[in-house]
């Protein structure tokens, strides 16, 4: 299998390749990868397409990587699953001094590894947390799945109204006012993940569901993509009034009600916070890993 360097991909054929997938993610769509603000490429074959964005780190050498506002990227194309191919797009890739790619894990691919020397460079990888929640079914069949801490939180949700006309910098103001202390957000973040929403807004496939009490006070909201039969939790924020009323876990609730049967998965995205895990594993999220990559290439002459 011939791979080339591609900047500039035809959208028809690139729609072609992500339809093949059959978990298809927002992040690989053309218009969102374009809405994230960053130079980007792809290795391309006639079966396996690998998008990356590249640039020079903050101390000057060229690397390729994955943007702020996407989880991963890609493999896309009718042999994406398969390790060896995937394998053979990643020795593709231009030799920039640092390669730091996140992507959908092949079925068969090798267990992680530590750090090791591979063609001229030192690579490891990793398995990252991502959990999703079956909606093929029912809501009967997936509220059984639910914890019975969840039950006791939905129970407890008092006096809280669904609010769909919320928006992202509305959702963004919140998050960083309740959620900003405790997590280090990167420089860069916030435009990416505005311009991401804002993208799916104006195409239709993306929706902002917040939760509002008394007085139309602001408690939760989330930013939701659609992306073929996968519905991803993009982005949320909880204030603390919000939190001492459930009115994340009413949320989401709500939405599960609404998508049962329209989509089949409900992708709440991953983290690495415990509290956060057990929070998705209460509806009946099942952890479905994702590969982290990671490779640094050493020139010639120092090997």
């Amino acid at each position: 299998m011939i791979f080339r360097l591609e900047h500039n991909p035809n959208p028809e054929d690139w729609r072609a390749m992500w339809s093949l997938r059959p978990d298809r993610f927002p992040y690989d769509h053309l218009n969102y990868l374009d809405a994230l603000g960053v130079e980007w490429a792809s290795v391309v074959s006639d079966e396996v397409v690998l998008p990356f964005a590249y640039g020079r780190s903050a101390f000057g050498f060229k690397q390729a990587f994955c943007p702020l506002g996407a989880q991963r990227l890609g493999p896309l194309g009718s042999r994406a699953n398969e390790a060896r191919e995937v394998r053979k797009a990643l020795d593709a890739l231009p030799r920039y001094a640092r390669l730091r790619l996140k992507l959908t894990k092949p079925g068969d691919w090798p267990e992680p590894t530590s750090w090791h020397w591979r063609k001229g460079g030192w690579e490891r990888w990793q398995e990252m947390p991502n959990y999703e929640l079956n909606l093929d079914s029912s809501y009967e069949q997936v509220f059984s799945g639910f914890s019975s801490q969840t039950r006791r939180n939905l129970s407890k949700a008092k006096g809280n109204q669904l609010w769909e006309h919320s928006n992202p910098d509305e959702l963004w103001t919140y998050f960083v006012h309740n959620q900003g202390e405790k997590y280090q957000i990167p420089k860069g973040y916030e435009r990416a993940m505005k311009s991401a929403m804002y993208h799916m807004l104006h195409q239709g496939r993306g929706a902002v569901w917040a939760a509002i009490g008394e007085g139309n006070q602001w408690l939760a909201g989330m930013f939701i993509a659609f992306s073929g039969d996968r519905a991803v939790l993009l982005f949320s924020a909880v204030t603390p009034e919000g939190r001492e009323r459930n009115s994340m876990t009413w949320l989401v609730n709500e939405f599960i009600t609404m998508a049962v049967g329209r989509w089949k998965i409900f992708d709440f995205e991953g983290s690495k916070a415990p509290g956060l895990a057990r929070f998705y594993q209460g509806f009946g999220a099942e952890n479905t890993p994702y590969l982290s990559w990671e490779r640094w290439n050493i020139p010639w002459p120092l090997r």
